[in-house]
């Protein structure tokens, strides 16, 4: 037997052949390639990931899910603040006396025809300075009867058309010469303001009208307006029973307490009343003008305007105090003076009163800053022979006197402006230019 040594590796006892140490190595690689199958994701023939993968296949998401996963969450919005509300205010002016007396008459008409335009030119852009202005036209404006500026005053119903383009928006029509021209032509007045689209006051063409407050939004500010007057020149002996019932407001045939509660309750936030009264071109008011004032007041009207005398009357404030104790006050201006007539070289004056409805807070209301514009008629002859009427806001031609003014009226104008400050007094109201 030949000891040539055998070949291959030697274990223990055991001699692995090179044949076996081949055999070895070959399952050695396929165990190691087996288990990089497991773990390593193989390739497809283009090289791409394979579709099986030995991580955790992903779940299904649904079309909700993935919105809510994708879309940022929505803040929630801070809630916007209420604003305050702004608290309201409201200018009401009231012009002087319109008697148009018979040369005024004359100085308007053409033919048929009569034009007053040129006898506001000079004033219409103070008129109409305000949020609501109120004109007081003695007489009635019907048109039904022959015009008459003499003992009975009836206008033509042109003046409403040229006060309302001056920027008047209501004419009072409680006045001593309401029924001058009867009962018809008062109620065509009526008619003419509606037509016109002026509001009025004092006056109604029903009962139902007469029973019914009148209420304007000046502002924001409900606004109750009532007129009385305290004489008719005795035209209330003759006149129709619907004349006194309804047709014109006399003070000893009208329930005032009654016509302020029901403003109130119709939601009127300010009362004001305008009252004919008191005796022709006296300056002092009356005893009668004090008493109907002081019942005004205390049955809750906040602001008073007297008309009739024909002069100026100064401002006062009424004090009373309401259920709760607290005082409130009233604001009563005697008389208003004449913003146009023919009452030349004394009465020729007179104010353009303004007061203002001031919101203190939120639904109560105060009467804050009046103020009076003095006010002049400039008459002057045309070579027709008749005369030109001019209405002036005084405190505008202080300096400069309208052209074509004589001497002696621009001097009369400018001791108009001192006069009326002296029956004014400071203690009340302010004077104004315009």
């Amino acid at each position: 037997m030949s000891n040539k040594p055998v070949k291959g590796l030697k274990v223990g006892n055991y001699r692995i052949t090179p044949l076996g140490l081949i055999v070895l190595a070959v399952l050695l690689a396929l165990i190691i390639g087996a288990v990089v199958l497991v773990v390593v994701r193989p390739f497809d023939k283009n090289g791409d990931v394979a579709a099986t993968n030995v991580l955790p296949p992903e779940q299904e998401v649904s079309e909700e899910e993935e919105a809510e996963v994708t879309q940022a969450p929505t803040p929630t919005p801070e809630p916007t603040p209420t604003p305050e509300p702004e608290l309201r205010s409201a200018t009401i002016r009231s012009l002087g006396e319109i008697a148009m007396q018979q040369n005024l008459l004359r100085a308007a008409v053409s033919g048929n025809t009569f034009d007053f335009s040129n006898m506001f030119s000079n004033i219409s852009s103070v008129i109409g300075n305000a949020d609501y202005t109120v004109a007081d036209v003695e007489g009635s404006l019907g048109g039904t009867t022959e015009y008459s500026g003499s003992n009975k005053m009836i206008t033509p119903p042109a003046l409403i058309g040229t006060l309302k383009e001056c920027g008047v928006d209501m004419l009072m029509l409680a006045n001593d010469h309401a029924l001058d021209g009867g009962f018809a032509d008062l109620q065509a007045t009526i008619q003419n303001c509606n037509e016109e689209e002026m509001d009025y006051v004092g006056a109604a063409a029903s009962a139902e009208e007469r029973a019914t407050p009148v209420i304007r939004d000046i502002g924001g500010i409900n606004v109750a307006f009532l007129a009385y007057t305290e004489s008719l020149n005795d035209n209330e002996k003759n006149a129709d029973a619907a004349a006194l019932e309804y047709g014109v407001n006399l003070i000893s045939k009208s329930n005032a307490k009654k016509d302020i509660d029901s403003a109130r309750e119709a939601g009127a936030d300010v009362i004001v009343c305008y009252c004919s009264w008191g005796e022709m071109f006296n300056a002092t008011p009356t005893d009668s003008e004090k008493k109907i004032a002081q019942k005004l007041a205390e049955w809750g009207v906040d602001v008073i305007i007297g008309y009739n005398p024909h002069v100026v009357q100064p401002a006062t404030w009424l004090e009373n105090k309401d259920a709760d104790g607290n005082v409130r006050r009233t604001l009563c201006l005697g008389a208003t003076g004449n913003l146009l007539s023919d009452q030349y070289g004394k009465n020729d004056n007179g104010i353009i009163f303004q007061f203002t409805i001031e919101e203190t807070e939120i639904g109560k209301f105060a009467i804050t800053n009046p103020i009076y514009i003095p006010t002049y008629v400039w008459r002057s002859e045309t070579e027709d022979g008749k005369y030109d009427y001019r209405a002036l806001a005084v405190g505008q031609w202080l300096e400069d006197a309208p052209e074509g003014m004589a001497y002696a009226d621009a001097a009369r104008m400018r001791q108009v402006w001192a006069d009326l400050q002296s029956v004014m007094g400071s203690n009340v109201a302010t004077v104004a230019a315009e």
